[in-house]
């Protein structure tokens, strides 16, 4: 077809359309090319433009999901940890103002972002506490747990020894096998082996707490456990050569050299301390 014919149909066809419309007052502004285009051209572009503002919505809102989550469990599960060496004590303070005195060769472990939630720390070692009224405050440990709400109180937690002296309020004491007790104060509370709980009522706490003034008293106490507080407190290794069931009672205060100690302990006992170094000492027996 040439462009004459060409030109010819396309007026008819714009003929036909304008008598079919004629009683309404459309009007053609475009060409069928150009109506085609616009329509094609409506569809592939704007479609488009929704899709990329929704993704861009989606993924500010994941954004911010993830940056909550995020910041949540860093405040959660942010763990602070406290250890002194042998021979020296600290005291911590506590973001609601309670305050720990911490005895030598001990671990405290709590969260500090979290503590306005719950006041839930771990002890491994000797404490003593000193603890503001609010909400449940909870010290962990591997034998048992112990519960306050405001009150000052002493705990050792060592190996399978766990101890909680009660100097002022109450206390909830806690073993693994779910036994409890509540001890007022002046009262002491021992976890056994076996979980069952042992209370001691109207003793006198002095002892329980001397190690604050650096003074170490010792009733009936196992020889083993003597010369492991000994060690503690003067940061030395004491290798015991000797297989002794003795108790020991006596006390001594932290002025005193390890040696002067020594030198009163080990005599009580029939034994006597060979110096391999400043920081190396092994028990034998006396045979003189």
């Amino acid at each position: 077809m040439n462009a004459k014919n060409e030109h010819t149909s396309l007026k008819a066809i714009d003929q036909q359309s304008r008598a079919f419309f004629a009683e309404g007052t459309f009007e053609w502004t475009k060409n069928q090319n150009e109506v085609w285009l616009t329509i094609l051209d409506g569809i592939t572009t704007i479609p488009a433009k929704k899709s990329i503002y929704i993704n861009l919505k989606v993924l500010a809102i994941a954004a911010s999901f993830i940056v909550f989550i995020a910041v949540g469990s860093f405040l959660r599960f942010y763990e602070n940890t406290i250890s002194t060496t042998s021979g020296v004590h600290q005291i911590v303070e506590l973001p609601d103002g309670s305050s720990i005195e911490l005895n030598a060769a001990s671990t405290l472990k709590y969260h500090p972002y979290w503590w306005r939630f719950k006041r839930i720390l771990e002890l491994d070692g000797e404490g003593f506490f000193d603890v503001v009224k609010g909400n449940n405050f909870i010290v962990k440990s591997n034998v048992g747990e112990t519960q306050v709400l405001g009150t000052s109180f002493n705990i050792l937690s060592r190996d399978e020894i766990y101890e909680v002296t009660c100097l002022t309020g109450s206390v909830k004491v806690t073993s693994t096998s779910k036994e409890n007790v509540i001890i007022k104060p002046n009262s002491k509370a021992e976890i056994k082996q076996n979980g069952k709980i042992n209370v001691l009522k109207e003793i006198d706490t002095y002892p329980e707490i001397s190690w604050r003034k650096n003074i170490f008293l010792f009733t009936a106490t196992p020889l083993r456990n003597v010369f492991l507080e000994i060690e503690r407190q003067y940061d030395v290794t004491i290798k015991i050569d000797v297989e002794s069931m003795d108790l020991y009672t006596g006390n001594f205060t932290k002025d005193k050299s390890v040696e002067d100690i020594l030198g009163y302990v080990c005599p009580a006992l029939g034994l006597k301390y060979v110096k391999n170094s400043t920081k190396s000492f092994v028990i034998i027996e006396d045979s003189e």
